[in-house]
């Protein structure tokens, strides 16, 4: 009896060891971090994939300079961000990297904002395996991302033992993100329509101006796209204004009807113009196409540069010569020390994918040309996540040389000393700034809008007030054989756990079954 006493202290003994060196051992408990974090966009067009194809997040966090990065989450700033660094990232397997971003890009350099233009221009055209996050810059997220970096636990221990010193001294940071792996979703583009037709004739010429109105970046909740394309979008808005009080004023008889469209899929290869196109030539309206004589799209005018993008440069007796002449008379009457550049560009019938809006349009025989600050469809900057700054003069002077342009051209207008657009039919400064100042602030990339969205909802309640037979089509993808296709996980949840390093589990591990292994041989022996 005393000696099955004796046996049950020394068991009771050696559980209260084994408890006590697990407590010493193990990390302190400490709340979890959350953070609201967006991942790197992820579609596929005419079947081929695009953007990031992972949302798997378990990894120990790491900097970008760790020796170590395979299998772990890298944490970066949105400064440290280049092409190189990312595709050295992705080749050496890190297992997913998540960017800080600042919530106010003004606080970048240029060459940071250089840098990240070029990051999503290549990034954006492949597909990758990688999970890439984004989030904002949070003071709780500042601190991480300065421990991870600073730690002891940075795979840069000069030594064995330091290294082993580390893993029993510091503790690191366990990225994790709960949630099913990316599937498709119901996938829409949208095309607003409205018309201003002339009463006195049934049929006549018409002329169409067009914008894309979603956004596009390396995030879809990122991408903001205020003068790409959100100048194209008031400005058209505001010229179909201006262009109802010209129809509507007495002693004007224009004699064009004009076509109003704006679409989505923008930096999809403008893929609901496309498909808007197609539907509308399999059906009766083609008609209405039939009589169109030029298009004119326009794409990011809100900043200082007036280009005009054409197929050939227009020949005299051409609309397209006839729109462009319409256009440097109105500059120079508006503002002198305003040129338009003229910048031909063939449309390569090889390439699938479009450069500018109006090879949409040019592919169906239509004439069409493009305005745009942009010099050339590859400047670096047009499509990205950080396009938030538009120059509210230029975009107003630009409106208004637009408005006039087109007032000269449906009224057949060849005196260069002679102003349309007088007295109160002049632009909205306020009007287009508030405009600007909405969609700067709307979530409207493609892959999250639908029907009832709200960009959706006012661009054609707005559009109704100026026009009419405003119609929204819907524009959906096919299911048998689906030219584009949208993936949900967009957005999700990022924890950080305050943890010690993995491989202080295995140590751990091993000196629980060390000292098991004592106490039973202590036992045997006694």
């Amino acid at each position: 009896m005393l000696e099955t006493l004796n046996d049950f202290g020394r068991s009771l003994g050696s559980i209260w060891t084994l408890l006590s060196l697990l407590v010493i051992c193990a990390p302190a408990a400490i709340a979890v971090h959350e953070f609201t974090a967006y991942r790197m966009n992820q579609y596929s067009h005419g079947g081929v994939d695009y953007g990031c194809k992972s949302n798997m997040v378990n990894f120990e966090a790491r900097s970008v300079n760790a020796n170590v990065v395979t299998r772990r989450c890298v944490l970066l700033s949105m400064g440290e961000v280049s092409v190189d660094r990312m595709r050295e990232l992705i080749s050496n397997k890190a297992g997913s990297i998540l960017i800080t971003i600042p919530e106010n890009s003004s606080t970048l350099t240029q060459d940071e904002i250089d840098s990240w233009n070029e990051v999503e221009q290549v990034l954006m055209e492949e597909a990758i395996d990688t999970s890439v996050y984004f989030t904002y810059e949070k003071p709780e997220l500042l601190k991480i991302y300065h421990e991870v970096r600073t730690g002891l636990n940075n795979d840069h221990a000069a030594t064995a033992a330091a290294a082993l010193g580390n893993v029993f001294h510091s503790n690191g940071y366990q990225i994790v993100t709960y949630g099913s792996a990316p599937a498709p979703i119901k996938s829409s583009l949208f095309a607003i329509q409205g018309k201003m037709l002339i009463q006195s004739r049934e049929t006549n010429p018409c002329i169409g101006i067009v914008a894309h109105f979603d956004s596009y970046g390396i995030s879809p909740h990122l991408a903001r796209s205020s003068n790409s394309n959100g100048s194209g979008v008031a400005a058209l808005l505001e010229i179909a204004r201006l262009l109802s009080k010209l129809f509507n004023k007495s002693g004007n008889t224009p004699k064009y009807d004009i076509v109003f469209l704006l679409s989505g899929g923008g930096k999809l290869n403008y893929l609901a113009s496309k498909l808007w196109l197609d539907k509308k030539y399999s059906t009766d309206a083609a008609d209405m196409l039939n009589d169109v004589e030029f298009v004119l799209c326009l794409d990011s005018i809100g900043n200082e540069g007036f280009n005009f993008h054409v197929t050939k440069t227009p020949k005299q007796g051409t609309a397209a010569y006839k729109m462009l002449r319409a256009m440097e008379q109105a500059a120079n009457l508006l503002y002198p020390n305003i040129s338009i550049n003229v910048a031909p560009k063939k449309v390569n019938l090889k390439n699938p994918l479009f450069s500018w809006h109006h090879e949409v349009f040019t592919v169906k025989r239509l004439s069409a040309g493009t305005l745009s600050n942009f010099p050339s469809h590859n400047t670096l900057g047009r499509l990205n996540s950080l396009d938030s700054a538009v120059d509210e003069d230029r975009l107003y002077q630009h409106t208004h040389i637009v408005a006039e342009a087109i007032a000269r051209y449906v009224s057949d207008l060849e005196d260069p000393d002679v102003f349309i657009l007088n007295d109160d039919l002049v632009p909205n400064k306020n009007l287009l700034i508030r405009t600007i100042d909405y969609l700067g602030k709307t979530e409207r990339s493609a892959s999250l809008l639908n029907r009832y969205s709200s960009v959706v909802i006012n661009i054609e309640q707005t559009l109704s007030k100026y026009a009419t037979e405003v119609i929204v089509s819907e524009l959906k993808a096919s299911k048998r054989d689906p030219e584009f296709q949208f993936y949900d996980q967009s957005e999700t949840k990022l924890f950080a756990y305050n943890v010690k390093p993995a491989v202080f589990d295995l140590f751990l591990a091993l000196a629980v079954i060390c000292y098991l292994g004592i106490v039973l041989l202590y036992s045997k022996e006694c």
